[in-house]
Formats: C-alpha cells, sequence, structure tokens
C-alpha cells in the first residue's frame, strides 16, 4: 500500500522519468535525445531500465495490447512460437 505518496516498507512503487541526460545511460544508450527511465522509487538505488522513445512507444503498445497481462494463475502467457524469449 502506497500511503501519503510514498511507500511503505518493502513495498515497491515503479516510477518513470524522461530526460536528456543520457550520462547514467548505458553506451548503447547514450546517443538518443530523450530516454525513459523506469525504477523502484522505494529503491532508486536498486537500478534503473532506460527506454529509447522507440522503445518506450514498443513497451506502452504492447501493455495495450495484453502482452504482459497475468493468465489466472499469476503467470505470463507462453511465448508464442518463433519469438525470442531473453
Amino acid at each position: 500500500m502506497v500511503t501519503g505518496g510514498h511507500p511503505e516498507d518493502g513495498e515497491s512503487r515503479v516510477e518513470v522519468i524522461i530526460t536528456t541526460d543520457t550520462s547514467g545511460a548505458p553506451p548503447s544508450k547514450a546517443g538518443a535525445g530523450k530516454l525513459y527511465v523506469m525504477f523502484d522509487a522505494a529503491r532508486p538505488d536498486a537500478g534503473r531500465l532506460y527506454f529509447t522513445e522507440a522503445e518506450w512507444d514498443a513497451f506502452v503498445l504492447g501493455v495495450r495490447d495484453g502482452e504482459f497481462d497475468l493468465d489466472e494463475d499469476g503467470n505470463l502467457p507462453p511465448v508464442p512460437p518463433g519469438q525470442r524469449q531473453d
């Protein structure tokens, strides 16, 4: 539960910031004009995910299409044949 905009002990809260500062990004993203940075606000030093605009747009479309929805048992659906799984 999040109270007063701050997570309680042990809980996560995903936040995304948009930045043009690429100094903390992986080298492959350093030339991007704008980055979307996703992190756990309860543990901001635990790591960050960096998305270019194109990657972020693809992620948002996947969310809208239900690509990350869980099944009745709380699992992600299987990856369709021919698609790589990281």
